[in-house]
């Protein structure tokens, strides 16, 4: 080979000067340094870039006879575009300095530049190409309109936590259904770091010698390493306008590509602001009311607050969630919605049930909601009754008047038939009585402000607190229940081996089932009776 015709070492703003946008004359190029300066064989340049060992023969003989000008392509029409000539560059230049200039002043102006290095301009191949790079600015600026939402977002994927990725236009748009600010930017960066790995190719050539690496290299490289532009664009030796057309084409199908990645993620963890029961008051004078309503619970499973508007229902019921959290009981609160929202009450009721769940590792019920549906309620209940079997929280129902529909009744019977196994217990919190709840054991709340009916409010709840055994029907099938639990576990024939003491708590516990407090009192006395009077057996039985 002529020593005048050595192959040169290029830089990518070198190889942008003097081949412009002549991606073959670059590529020709990165096969002559695979050829000439690594010393790799023919066949595996030819096989590498994709052609022939005759094309890589004729090329490294072009380069021999004319040097670099042998590398240039040499099309026929648009070859001003193609090889970036004086007259492509300074339109093109002169519409990003002032992109509404008219085309007469644009002609002046060029004809006027290109004179002085002594080139005429004719008037038909300005417009043409005015034209084309007119079009070119238009896409664009079409193409940045389109994908500004994710430019934005991709410049703030790296934060952590994704708060700006959660505020984003991008996030609002494709996640409106997540409230949550965080939780919604950890899920948009779970899937735009999906889709941006999906730019990899599976099966493609060296990095530099491979077109399909271009789009995942700068969107990686820029948005997920940190990387400068120009470090990148050294790096792949690409010109300005070929890296950036690569990267136009890298967002465009990163765009196409994150609603399919969203869709393929798992549902998103519930947060769990969503069973969190609201603050309790910071002022609070209705001890008496909190005292009556947690031994209501503690005994039966089950508490009423209602009254009118404007009572302070949600602030007790509210102050009552937080005297259980202190004590370290599980609390799950729902607000039901006025009946005009979209959602089926009943299933808003199961969402935040399922939700509560989810947070506790069952998410059978939680997947189900990605798109609820009343015909699957059957199938939603057996696996609600499943889950919430054993789990001994406090389900508070805030609203419960609006707690109306088919949906609504059955998730109620699921909820009252747990509490009966003692496995939840409910607070419901409404305006009126629900019709499945007996009126004679839950008086309305009256108004703070009304003396006289909190008297009369107070007055029953001593009455009450002081009887703790005048149960509703509600209550007393639960301690059946629980009896027969208690009975099915110990043999009736095993209570004479306990201490007095023991049988005496057990008395007391169990009182309002009198058949149950009969046969403990014959396992008790009944060993006794025919050496004991029955003066002094009454005595025993008065003691305890």
């Amino acid at each position: 080979m002529s020593s005048d015709h050595e192959l040169p070492r290029l830089s990518s703003s070198e190889l942008s000067a003097r081949f412009g946008n002549d991606e073959a004359a670059l590529r020709r190029y990165r096969m002559l340094v695979a050829l000439l300066r690594e010393g790799r064989a023919p066949s595996e340049v030819a096989r590498t870039f994709g052609v022939s060992r005759e094309s890589v023969r004729r090329l490294r003989h072009a380069f021999e006879q004319e040097g670099l000008t042998a590398l240039r392509s040499r099309k026929r029409g648009g070859g001003h575009l193609t090889r970036a000539t004086p007259l492509a560059t300074t339109i093109r230049r002169e519409l990003e300095l002032d992109p509404g200039i008219s085309s007469a002043i644009l002609w002046r102006r060029v004809q006027a530049q290109l004179h002085e290095y002594g080139q005429t301009v004719p008037r038909s191949t300005f417009y043409r190409l005015l034209t084309k790079l007119r079009g070119e600015a238009l896409n664009v600026v079409q193409e940045r309109t389109t994908t500004a939402p994710l430019r934005e977002a991709l410049n703030a994927l790296a934060e952590d936590p994704p708060l700006a990725l959660g505020q984003s236009d991008l996030a609002t748009s494709l996640l409106s259904d997540i409230r949550d600010t965080l939780q919604r930017g950890r899920r948009l960066q779970k899937a735009m770091r999906a889709a941006i790995e999906q730019l990899r190719p599976n099966e493609a050539g060296p990095v530099l010698d491979d077109t399909r690496w271009r789009h995942y290299l700068i969107i990686a490289g820029e948005y997920e390493t940190g990387e400068k532009r120009s470090g990148l664009q050294d790096a792949l030796a690409l010109s300005a306008s070929t890296y950036s057309r690569a990267k136009r084409e890298a967002l465009n199908r990163l765009a196409a590509l994150l609603p399919i990645t969203l869709n393929e993620l798992p549902p998103p963890e519930p947060p769990a602001s969503l069973i969190a029961p609201p603050a309790p008051p910071t002022i609070f004078h209705r001890e008496p009311e909190l005292e009556y309503y947690a031994e209501q619970l503690r005994y039966g499973g089950l508490v009423c607050i209602w009254g009118p508007t404007g009572v302070g229902k949600i602030d007790l019921a509210a102050q009552l969630a937080s005297h259980l959290q202190a004590r370290g009981q599980k609390i799950v609160w729902h607000t039901c919605q006025s009946p005009d929202d979209r959602l089926d009450p009943g299933l808003s009721l199961l969402s935040t049930l399922a939700a509560a769940l989810a947070l506790h590792g069952r998410n059978e019920l939680w997947d189900l909601f990605r798109a609820p549906d009343v015909a699957l309620l059957p199938h939603y209940t057996e696996l609600l009754a499943e889950g919430v079997a054993g789990r001994h929280w406090t389900v508070c129902v805030a609203n419960a008047h609006w707690m109306t529909g088919k949906a609504a009744a059955r998730i109620i019977e699921v909820l009252l038939q747990a509490g009966q196994k003692r496995d939840l217990r409910l607070v419901v919190v409404a305006r009126q009585l629900p019709d499945w709840i007996d009126s004679r054991h839950w008086p309305p709340l009256p108004f703070p402000s009304d003396t006289a009916a909190r008297q009369a409010f107070l007055r029953r709840v001593d009455e009450q607190l002081a009887d703790p055994y005048a149960m509703d029907t509600h209550t007393l099938s639960a301690l059946h229940n629980r009896v027969n639990e208690l009975l099915a576990t110990i043999p009736i024939e095993s209570l004479k081996m306990l201490s007095p003491e023991h049988i005496t708590q057990i008395l007391t516990t169990l009182r309002p089932v009198e058949h149950v407090v009969d046969t403990l009192r014959a396992a008790l006395y009944a060993p006794h009776a025919q050496q004991m009077g029955g003066h002094q057996m009454q005595e025993d039985r008065e003691k305890h």
